[in-house]
């Protein structure tokens, strides 16, 4: 296990994470890098960020979170990037992802120095925003996922 990289098992149950995919799979538009800029050959899928979720918040333990929906269909990916993004008023401190469905091959979660993350639904991965990673390209089905990042000064 790479130290800087925390797996938590059930984190959620299959049914906030079903929850969760009802109610934003409705609102995504069109991935765009954090430069606002859309590029297909670095980052293809469907999002939609929001942030402070109050109940979300008080899962992940963490007062200031922004958070994002993800849908990847088939050949759908993101390839290899980190989240750490600094501005005047915050920095990303950490990043998480939870697993919310399975009925998708593909579009496994892989990280620089470590390798594929095994998860199952609900599953989180926390990780430092600065390591590489990258969501490998889906197969089949549709790949739904929640990204977390805690923020701070």
């Amino acid at each position: 296990m790479h130290p800087e990289i925390h797996i938590t098992r059930n984190f959620l149950t299959e049914d906030q994470c079903l929850e969760l995919i009802l109610t934003y799979r409705g609102k995504l538009y069109d991935s765009s890098l954090r430069n606002g800029r859309k590029n297909k050959n670095v980052r293809d899928s469907k999002t939609y960020l929001f942030r402070n979720n109050i109940e979300l918040c008080k899962l992940f333990q963490h007062r200031r979170m922004q958070f994002q929906f993800t849908e990847y269909n088939p050949n759908n990916f993101y390839s290899w990037h980190s989240d750490y993004y600094e501005t005047g008023r915050y920095v990303r401190k950490q990043s998480n992802t939870v697993l919310l469905n399975d009925d998708f091959t593909g579009g496994e979660i892989e990280f620089e120095d470590y390798g594929i993350a095994d998860l199952n639904v609900g599953d989180r991965v926390s990780f430092t925003p600065r390591i590489l990673h990258q969501v490998k390209p889906v197969l089949t089905g549709v790949r739904y996922s929640l990204v977390a990042w805690a923020e701070g000064l």
